[in-house]
């Protein structure tokens, strides 16, 4: 049996569940009524949901407790997360029970709870190449669920993508960029605020991302992990607006070293009005860009990333 932790956030959640091999012998652990709940009742996987109604270090001590509890007649090979406090019970359990615990870290920096407790990881898979390697670090890319595209969908020049909960800016945005380029937008909870022009498609969400990408010349989207790792692994060109709301200010680490390496083009949130159209229109008819960026993000990003990982832990 392996146990899986790690929420509230897709870019936590979404690289696990692919990762999730025998549904039978998996359990994941997180929040009740959040979206890894969700996401797990969608897949058909096991789910043991941890009460958050309390604040931080008492839903852990109460977690903790609860999991003795509840795990108490389970042969657990391992402890497989992402980070984010929501995991900590179960780290912590695994830690008092000895279990073997894996980290999946994808940003550039490390979140602040798997810098807590790396040093207990037996290994620490990176998506990303940190700038400070230790033996136990890893890059291994971001673990994806198997991608199947076809040429079925209506074709767009610009796709822009907010993440899991829409970005206001991106929607704000999609007018000016729909003047010029046949346009989409999935605008998440701003859906409502928003009505489609003669050249802007506007959808709340889409259980057909892949597609969508395939099928769209350029991506604009915020800068979270796996968002990004989705467009650079189905080789499309891409720029970035980093939310510099985000903990730690992951999205503008993550953007300035994808624009800095070719992966992408970085434009930050307050420049959004005088330069988005003119990045667009570069990639559109600068022909060696495009080719450039499309060469280099196929050589950065790791195809094999889901059948390494689990063929490092089930050797360990």
């Amino acid at each position: 049996m392996i146990l899986y932790t790690g929420g509230k956030t897709g870019g936590h959640i979404i690289p696990l569940v692919s990762l999730i091999d025998n549904k039978d012998e998996s359990i994941y652990v997180g929040y009740s009524g959040y979206l890894e709940e969700k996401i797990c009742k969608e897949n058909n996987i096991t789910f043991i949901g941890l009460d958050s109604k309390n604040g931080k270090l008492t839903n852990i001590f109460k977690g903790i407790v609860f999991l003795f509890k509840r795990l108490k007649k389970l042969k657990i090979k391992a402890v497989v997360s992402t980070g984010g406090f929501v995991s900590a019970p179960l780290i912590f359990y695994a830690i008092l029970k000895r279990i073997p615990i894996y980290l999946l870290e994808e940003n550039l920096i490390m979140g602040k709870f798997n810098q807590y407790i790396y040093p207990f990881a037996s290994k620490i898979f990176l998506a990303h190449p940190l700038p400070k390697m230790k033996k136990k670090f890893i890059h291994t890319g971001i673990p994806m669920k198997d991608i199947t595209v076809s040429n079925k969908n209506e074709k767009y020049d610009v796709l822009i993508i907010g993440g899991s909960l829409g970005s206001k800016p991106l929607c704000d945005i999609a007018y000016s960029v729909s003047k010029n380029y046949k346009t989409l937008l999935i605008a998440g909870r701003y859906y409502n605020e928003y009505k489609e022009d003669y050249n802007l498609k506007i959808i709340e969400f889409s259980n057909d991302i892949y597609n969508l990408i395939q099928n769209s010349k350029i991506v604009i989207s915020r800068c979270g992990a796996v968002a990004t790792y989705e467009v650079m692994y189905l080789n499309k060109p891409l720029i970035v607006v980093p939310s510099e709301k985000t903990k730690r200010n992951h999205q503008v680490i993550n953007a300035k070293y994808f624009d800095d390496n070719g992966l992408a083009l970085m434009v930050k949130e307050d420049e959004l009005k005088d330069n988005l159209i003119e990045k667009i229109n570069n990639i559109m008819t600068n022909v060696d860009l495009k080719i450039e960026m499309t060469i280099r993000q196929r050589l950065y990003i790791k195809k094999d990333s889901k059948e390494r990982i689990r063929r490092i832990i089930n050797e360990l």
